[in-house]
């Protein structure tokens, strides 16, 4: 499936449980809203019966001011003198079964011209609560009804709406979990074809190299000349090399995520170790019209340390990350022969370390790929250049090996400039 009708797929899907989850919520509100004032109008309505109840008992025809919702919970009606606190409770009692009102409620006697509360009580399981109901600004006598549970009660109400908000959370945290795992297969999917793709490549040319080597020995003409018969053994024999290396890679990252110690350190001189990677490389060099130059910061680490500083580290592989670096840089350099830079210098704080810094003149990594080259398998394109090939092992080995060691490996890069990349060793500390 391609990459655009997958986001395709992913936005339609975003979209559609996008909206439904809104308009689920929305509903949600509205169906709160519509209890609440549910709940209002009948409370409302049953205290309006009690008042009017208590009139019709005395025989007062005054006209008394409608019940007032002082808050989400807290309703008062006005009366025109004291009333037996029995009498109240049970006038709510019948009024609010009349009207359907089964939720617990507390309820108090006013008198405003003395300030206080003449009674108070409560019926049902309401809990207790110390907090006083509040004032209200009226003259005379008034009481008030508060529901303490109110806000439980409608939660509870809208419990089938709360569930399927739930679920429809739900709904949408697994289709975001599955487009993640759809994304990574899909691009392991990618991993694997590109690692197939180079790998068939790499092993491709040699192979055809040698056999076309071995069967120019076997003419004749050639096979008695010793001259061609060795330079024809000698592309079979470095043919043979390039296939082994990249072998050798392939199983040295298969032994590296397969071993948490592979490890085998060893005492060297830190600027032999430079030096010997540089010599390895410099036929490499020589051969494409390029320079290679070691600068060597002998002033920034202590005299003690002497000529050769020691490092502690498994050799073999370290030796594995300088040849990798030098390697892109003459694989990489383009157009251009390589020119080529090592730094070693000795860094004291924050925590000693040796920087190894290898810098270029090359085609340079673009900025969005830069994070991206220590991963394995990835390679940056080269646009039409077919010579520059391989696994994208080679800096995810590097980053394994400086990581293993207790370092770090960065890169600075420019397009059409060059490339930097900086191993951080940690150095004995005397």
């Amino acid at each position: 499936m391609s990459r655009q009708r997958i986001r395709i797929l992913i936005l339609t899907g975003l979209v559609s449980i996008g909206g439904t989850l809104l308009l689920q919520l929305t509903w949600l509100q509205q169906a709160a809203d519509l209890s609440e004032r549910e709940f209002s109008d009948r409370v409302v309505t049953a205290m309006t019966e009690v008042v009017e109840r208590i009139q019709s008992m005395r025989g007062d025809s005054a006209v008394v001011e409608p019940v007032q919702q002082a808050s989400s919970n807290y309703f008062v009606a006005n009366l025109n003198d004291t009333l037996h606190p029995f009498l109240l409770e049970a006038l709510l009692r019948e009024s609010f079964e009349g009207a359907a009102l089964s939720a617990d409620f507390e309820y108090a006697i006013y008198d405003c011209f003395s300030d206080s509360i003449l009674y108070g009580g409560r019926v049902g399981q309401a809990p207790e609560d110390n907090a006083p109901s509040p004032r209200f600004d009226r003259d005379g006598h008034y009481f008030g009804i508060r529901f303490p549970e109110r806000r439980a009660d409608l939660i509870m109400s809208l419990d089938r709406w709360l569930i399927a908000s739930l679920l429809q959370l739900l709904v949408l945290g697994t289709f975001v979990y599955t487009v993640v795992i759809v994304l990574k297969q899909k691009r392991l999917s990618e991993v694997r074809d590109d690692f197939i793709n180079n790998m068939t490549h790499e092993f491709k040319t040699p192979i055809a190299s040698i056999e076309s080597g071995a069967q120019l020995l076997q003419r004749e003409d050639i096979g008695s000349d010793p001259k061609s018969r060795n330079r024809y053994l000698d592309l079979i024999l470095s043919e043979n090399r390039r296939m082994r290396r990249q072998v050798e890679k392939v199983m040295e990252i298969a032994t590296l995520d397969g071993q948490s110690q592979v490890l085998q350190k060893e005492d060297f001189g830190v600027v032999s170790w430079a030096e010997a990677a540089i010599e390895a490389i410099y036929p490499s060099i020589a051969l494409n019209g390029g320079e290679v130059l070691l600068q060597v910061d002998t002033k920034s680490w202590p005299p003690s340390l002497g000529d050769n500083p020691i490092i502690s580290g498994d050799r073999t592989h370290l030796d594995g990350v300088l040849s990798n670096l030098l390697d892109n840089a003459v694989r990489y350099a383009g157009e251009v022969p390589p020119q080529i830079t090592v730094a070693l210098t000795y860094v004291d704080s924050p925590k000693p370390h040796w920087q190894v810094d290898v810098e270029d003149n090359g085609m340079g990594i673009p900025k969005m790929h830069q994070a991206r080259i220590f991963e394995r398998f990835h390679r940056v394109p080269t646009g039409n250049r077919h010579d520059v090939q391989g696994f994208g092992l080679g800096l995810h080995y590097v980053s394994t090996i400086v990581k293993a060691h207790g370092g770090t490996v960065s890169c600075s890069s420019e397009p059409g400039v060059g490339s930097t990349f900086s191993v951080e060793l940690p150095a004995l500390i005397a």
